[in-house]
């Protein structure tokens, strides 16, 4: 991943700080998840892939120190003024060996450029006998907005994510041990496709791009031909996120 696609990524979740937290329910989910693995105090944890501080409280009371990184300033000034925040890329971890106890990441890691270096250095920050809770958006996500632009111009327009298995072997790879790994399909209900696509954008974590001329997308036009094409369940609209949850020990 380039350093300018990075940096656009950083400016699209600044942008959506503000509304994050009102529409990121599955991400809520996802965490609830991942707190029920966290059954006893640690000395520092990393809160990997931060956004807006929004598990501070609940992870604050399972640590003795708690630090946030993130990607992006404008995610973390929504966060607690007092609260240790490091703003970085996760790719370029600025956190020395045998630093954190623990590591907590929900629904960050997808967007990693490179998931087995950033393993190995997960494995070389963490303390002997440290933990990671890991949930990753993985490969299958957000199939209903694949599925309507198939039906636009039979382009694919979402983000493509690491498949279930390859996680697996990465893991090993990185020299974690497995404690548990699971996958689950969380599901968002709208009642329109337009508030479908709108929640996903507002979250930070829209892959579409309406404006790509090389292939005749012009605007208003495809954006409609887009609602047109959107699947829908009973008359609702389905925004679907496969994601692997992870328990690994060092």
């Amino acid at each position: 991943m380039s350093a300018m696609l990075k940096l656009n990524i950083a400016d699209k979740f600044s942008r959506a700080s503000a509304q994050y937290i009102k529409h990121a329910n599955v991400q809520q989910r996802s965490a609830e998840i991942l707190f029920a693995g966290l059954n006893r105090r640690y000395n520092t944890m990393l809160d990997l892939g931060a956004g807006p501080m929004q598990h501070h409280g609940v992870l604050s009371q399972k640590c003795d120190t708690l630090v946030a990184l993130d990607l992006s300033e404008g995610m973390l000034k929504q966060g607690p003024e007092s609260a240790l925040k490091v703003c970085a890329d996760m790719d370029a971890l600025p956190l020395q060996a045998q630093s954190v106890e623990c590591v907590f990441s929900n629904f960050a890691m997808q967007w990693s450029s490179d998931l087995p270096t950033l393993f190995k250095r997960l494995n070389t920050v963490l303390k002997a006998g440290g933990s990671a809770h890991l949930s990753i958006v993985i490969d299958g996500s957000l199939r209903e907005i694949a599925k309507a632009w198939q039906g636009v111009d039979g382009h694919c327009h979402v983000n493509q994510f690491t498949r279930f298995e390859d996680i697996q072997q990465i893991a090993r790879q990185a020299g974690f041990s497995i404690r548990s790994m699971s996958k689950r399909c969380l599901v968002d209900i709208y009642n329109t496709p337009r508030e479908a696509l709108k929640s996903v954008k507002s979250i930070g974590a829209n892959q579409l791009n309406n404006t790509d001329t090389r292939r005749g997308l012009v605007g208003k036009e495809s954006y409609q031909a887009l609602l047109k094409a959107y699947p829908l369940v009973d008359g609702f609209a389905h925004v679907s996120y496969e994601v692997a949850f992870l328990e690994l020990t060092k």
